[in-house]
């Protein structure tokens, strides 16, 4: 069966039609639908009423479920939600960023299904960061080839503050990272998340915030995104490295759960948490 799709916008993404995820399907399909990630970057997949088993099932296959953080020792998801006990990351804006960048391995890929949203507000936004460091100039990425930028974050802090080294508690994750890296399918994406990179390698501090100001307006350029308006039985999966993501804000006292699965390069990868600094 030949996967049915649209594209979502000329930077990434496609809608997959007519794959219901509570049933079974071909091997065919799953390597479809791997080719279709690879391709595209993120999988939108509409109106889905799933359990915890299907959305797992669908979720892993792009890779194995990472369970590094307090969040996710001994257990396959987690939510994002401003209701539940449990949940996590409730409200407000969440600026562009990729998941675990201050780790030695980010997160390869995460998914979310949409439990319950708001009616307005709450949307995500994605970049393609591939092609954001493709319409720097060239001068530019002279700047950035090669240089290396600290990934710090602060879980007991403000989720939208960038985290500096000398504020942060002294078992705050941390890990030196290039600032372009190579994605799994060979491109040069940018690799800079305004709330998380902390230092970059040769720049004092002014130097360093003129330089994440500049890269963050590249990063959140529309015309090389792509914005999702939540509606309930939304699947989303989308490459974690290729593409960044952001949250609008919305109403605190409107309703918002999403279920979380995040996926890790390898399961080798995901025990790995050794984050020492180069």
């Amino acid at each position: 069966m030949a996967l049915a799709m649209t594209p979502l916008s000329p930077s990434l993404g496609v809608e997959i039609i007519g794959l219901d995820l509570d049933t079974a399907w071909e091997d065919d399909v799953a390597e479809d639908l791997r080719a279709a990630f690879d391709k595209h970057h993120l999988l939108f997949l509409r109106g889905q009423e799933i359990d915890e088993a299907a959305q797992i099932r669908f979720a892993t296959l792009f890779g194995p479920i990472s369970h590094r953080g307090a969040y996710m020792k001994a257990r396959d998801f987690t939510h994002v939600s401003n209701v539940r006990e449990d949940g996590i990351l409730g409200g407000g804006i969440l600026h562009f960023h990729s998941d675990h960048t201050f780790f030695r391995h980010p997160l390869r890929a995460i998914c979310l299904y949409a439990i319950e949203v708001p009616e307005k507000g709450g949307d995500t936004l994605f970049s393609n960061v591939a092609l954001a460091y493709e319409r720097l100039p060239e001068a530019m990425k002279m700047r950035l080839d090669g240089r290396q930028s600290l990934q710090l974050f602060d879980y007991s802090g403000d989720y939208n503050r960038r985290t500096l080294a000398e504020d942060a508690p002294a078992d705050a994750p941390c890990c030196w990272h290039p600032l372009t890296k190579t994605d799994q399918d060979g491109r040069t994406v940018l690799f800079m998340h305004a709330h998380t990179t902390a230092a970059i390698e040769g720049m004092d501090h002014d130097e360093t915030d003129s330089l994440i100001e500049k890269l963050v307006d590249v990063i959140a350029d529309p015309a090389i995104g792509y914005r999702h308006q939540w509606r309930h039985g939304d699947v989303l999966v989308w490459n974690n490295i290729t593409l960044q993501h952001a949250r609008t804000d919305f109403d605190p006292s409107a309703r918002r759960t999403l279920r979380r699965i995040p996926i890790a390069v390898s399961e080798a990868e995901a025990r790995d948490e050794t984050a020492t600094p180069a």
